[in-house]
């Protein structure tokens, strides 16, 4: 790590979480926090947060109590043992679940929300409805797009340009 990077970490109070001065571990199907300064503090259930989830899916994790307040960030899950960074994605994995949409089957829209029938790539046939459906298409990349509905749900279309025609058609004028 830089001295630069150092110094902006402390400016702005951020703590790192790190395989130095952490261990994570599950208890009664909570994450659980053992953070060791001064002193080794225990968190009984924490959660993790993306700082950026639409690109970086396992860098810059916020780490927060159970009042939701951060207790620091961790910079990268690669930095932990395989262990320990397969419960972190996990865990993230369940947080942000987004099925991948392999095709549109319908696509209406009535008095400003859109009602969409999809198959997912696990062959599952999903309903859900956006409001507002041109700022909640996030386009990530070139050919990704990431769609939010109403309920806060995110789907994913991993490749625009690899649905099928009628697909694109339905979904071409959002792009």
């Amino acid at each position: 790590m830089t001295e630069k990077t150092l110094l902006t970490d402390s400016a702005a109070n951020i703590k790192k979480i790190s395989r130095d001065n952490a261990e994570f571990f599950t208890k009664n199907g909570f994450l659980v926090l053992n953070l060791k300064d001064d002193d080794t503090k225990t968190h009984d259930r924490v959660f993790l947060h993306r700082i950026f989830p639409f690109e970086l899916l396992w860098e810059y994790i916020s780490v927060l109590d159970s009042d939701l307040n951060e207790i620091g960030v961790i910079y990268s899950v690669e930095d932990f043992g395989e262990e320990i960074k397969q419960l972190l994605k996990d865990e993230l994995a369940k947080k942000y679940y987004q099925p991948k949409i392999k095709t549109i089957h319908s696509l209406k829209e009535r008095y400003g929300f859109s009602y969409w029938n999809v198959l997912t790539m696990d062959n599952r046939s999903i309903n859900f409805t956006m409001q507002d459906t041109f700022r909640n298409i996030i386009r990530v990349g070139e050919d990704k797009a990431i769609l939010l509905d109403v309920d806060g749900n995110r789907f994913v279309i991993e490749s625009i340009s690899a649905l099928d025609k009628k697909s694109y058609k339905k979904i071409e004028l959002y792009l």
